[in-house]
């Protein structure tokens, strides 16, 4: 199943030893705008409001990587059907649970998730 990811489970971040064996299959980003969400350590994309594509990455997982990704993203998280620039169809993660007060976060309006917000954001993102 092709599965679309924007965040700890790319390519040189913190949780992509969990898909690295599965095959990428190339970088895109979303046909629709969805908000991303900087939760620090981790983003979160909501479809309640609409800021910008994202960005991210499309591998294709067997059932066995893709039922430890569901336990991984947890309860905060489920996986719904996107349409992605590529022309392809894949899952992605989407919030249903924020794990902060809302008040404590901020929306990447670039779509692009480039780490934790412990080093500052510029005005660009």
């Amino acid at each position: 199943m092709y599965i679309f990811v924007y965040g700890s489970l790319k390519k040189g971040f913190s949780s992509h030893h969990l898909i690295e064996s599965s095959e990428f299959i190339r970088s895109t980003r979303t046909l629709e705008e969805f908000a991303m969400l900087d939760l620090d350590l981790f983003p979160g994309v909501i479809k309640e409001k609409k800021v910008s594509r994202i960005h991210g990455e499309v591998y294709d997982l067997d059932t066995q990587t893709l039922e430890q990704i569901d336990i991984y993203e947890g309860k905060w998280y489920t996986r719904e059907d996107v349409k992605l620039e590529a022309g392809l169809m894949a899952q992605m993660y989407i919030l249903r649970e924020y794990p902060h007060n809302a008040g404590d976060i901020r929306i990447i309006s670039r779509g692009i998730w480039t780490g934790s917000s412990a080093r500052k954001y510029s005005n660009a993102e």
